[in-house]
């Protein structure tokens, strides 16, 4: 999906009742660009193409890739349009 003003558009985002930070999912093709460099996960800017370790837009440096760990993104329901997930506390 094209960047809207250089910026990632979330399919849904939320605030973690706990945490406090904004949770959100994105469209597979932006979460790759994102999980590989190529976009900020903190305020998701859209680097079109260019790998930067540190986030132009708001600081954030990004995590090193031994960092990043699979299950953090694989146990979380697929959402699918028109169908209600319920989220477990």
């Amino acid at each position: 999906m094209p960047s809207k003003n250089n910026m990632f558009v979330p399919r849904w985002s939320r605030q973690n009742p706990e945490t406090g930070e904004c949770e959100f999912a994105l469209e597979p093709e932006d979460f790759e660009a994102v999980r590989l460099g190529y976009g900020c996960g903190t305020c998701l800017a859209d680097f079109h193409g260019i790998y930067h370790l540190k986030c132009p837009v708001c600081g954030e440096d990004r995590p090193q890739p031994q960092q990043i760990v699979s299950e953090w993104w694989t146990e979380r329901p697929t959402l699918t349009p028109g169908r209600v997930v319920r989220l477990r506390p």
